[in-house]
């Protein structure tokens, strides 16, 4: 059974790997940089603006506290056909569940401490703590996510599996509970909680019989919700789309195309239908919102702008190629710089509204009305520059 686990865990790591180089591409790579930077450098801001012993800082303490609890689910990295196979290994199952619990521990916990070590500057902004009080805080940080994992886990026998209510109950409960000890009364106390509730859980557990049935559809879940984040960035074939009639879009694709030009129409479908393209200016179009309204107004707020127009309109660039594989488009009885001059037109169209979304949004938490015109006026520049020479360049080059 050790075996097995070992290779399952080389397999789901290799998996992911193979996801991962796909979604860390270069230009999300550079928004992540940006986004992290941006929400930094407003949470350095705002905290000389914070007194102490506000009676909300707890709660938002208390809050962050119970929600870091929740990063990192069980990895069983059980399958559908596991309860015919491994059905006899009563014992051997229990080894497994042990490996699969400490594995999934030790990167939950890391997740843990990371977001506890978020939270310190704004607890040692609203609270007088003692050296030995922060390292009991992240003790009990440490301890609600061992008492969580194990909850997981008891989740899976037989006894337990019946009652998910209840698993989703202990999930935030025992934490919560631990989160007010710590926060309302002190560490000492909150720590003192977490570890009874911890031995409380670890004592029901007692290496009951395992719900197949449950073990397998908690996992099956899992893989789920990890497939549908990467459906996000890339086509995933465990997750299959829904077709969907969509009135709404029909505005978008007239507004896009133009009448009486095939390729204007066809290149409106592909952007509004594709998941890649559309998928990927939407999100990064929201991202680049959110960085620049987090920001201060200055020339940071300018230059993220600038660089989100310039992503998106590098994402757009393969959309060109949509049809080449459909021989019936190759027999148009139109000219090629039609084609590209439609293909022009919608980048364009995309671009301007992408920049004029993320340039209003520059206005920021501040309300800085002098900051947002200036950007709006540097994203119309842009725009008509990349439409102008850069798209030209880029189409000529797809041509070759």
């Amino acid at each position: 059974m050790n075996k097995l686990f070992s290779k399952r865990r080389s397999q789901h790591f290799m998996l992911l790997l193979r996801y991962w180089r796909l979604v860390f591409n270069d230009h999300f790579v550079i928004a992540l940089f940006f986004l992290f930077g941006a929400l930094a450098y407003g949470y350095s801001q705002w905290l000389p603006t914070l007194g102490p012993h506000k009676w909300w800082t707890r709660l938002i303490l208390i809050g962050w506290f119970t929600v870091i609890a929740q990063i990192g689910r069980l990895a069983t990295l059980i399958k559908k056909p596991d309860p015919v196979f491994l059905l006899p290994q009563v014992e051997g199952i229990h080894r497994y569940l042990n490996q699969a619990t400490w594995y999934s521990l030790i990167l939950a916990e890391i997740m843990t401490v990371v977001g506890a070590f978020i939270a310190l500057p704004f607890a040692l902004t609203t609270e007088k703590l003692s050296s030995a009080e922060i390292v009991t805080i992240f003790l009990v940080a440490i301890v609600n996510k061992a008492d969580w994992m194990y909850v997981a886990r008891k989740s899976l026998s037989l006894r337990w599996g019946g009652q998910q209510w209840r698993t989703r109950l202990e999930y935030w409960i025992n934490p919560l509970l631990a989160s007010i000890a710590t926060w309302l009364v002190n560490p000492y106390v909150g720590f003192v909680v977490a570890v009874l509730l911890y031995l409380a859980v670890i004592i029901y557990y007692r290496d009951l019989a395992v719900n197949w049935r449950i073990a397998v559809k908690v996992e099956q879940d899992r893989m789920y919700s990890v497939y549908r984040f990467f459906n996000l960035f890339t086509d995933v074939p465990s997750v299959q789309g829904n077709t969907k009639r969509r009135k709404w879009a029909d505005g978008l694709i007239h507004w896009l195309s133009k009448d009486g030009q095939p390729w204007s129409y066809l290149y409106a479908r592909a952007f509004v239908r594709s998941t890649e393209v559309s998928g990927i200016v939407s999100r990064l179009t929201l991202l680049g919102m959110v960085i620049v309204f987090l920001l201060p107004a200055g020339w940071l707020s300018t230059v993220v702008v600038v660089l989100f127009i310039y992503l998106i309109a590098t994402q757009l660039m393969p959309l060109y190629d949509q049809y080449e594989s459909n021989v019936f488009t190759h027999i148009y009885p139109i000219p090629a710089s039609q084609q590209q001059a439609d293909f022009k037109q919608l980048l364009t169209k995309v671009t301007a509204l992408e920049a004029l979304l993320i340039a209003l949004a520059s206005i920021s938490w501040q309300l800085n009305v002098g900051q947002m015109l200036i950007n709006l006026i540097i994203a119309a520049v842009e725009v008509v520059l990349l439409s102008r020479f850069y798209f030209n360049v880029r189409v000529k080059k797809l041509m070759k």
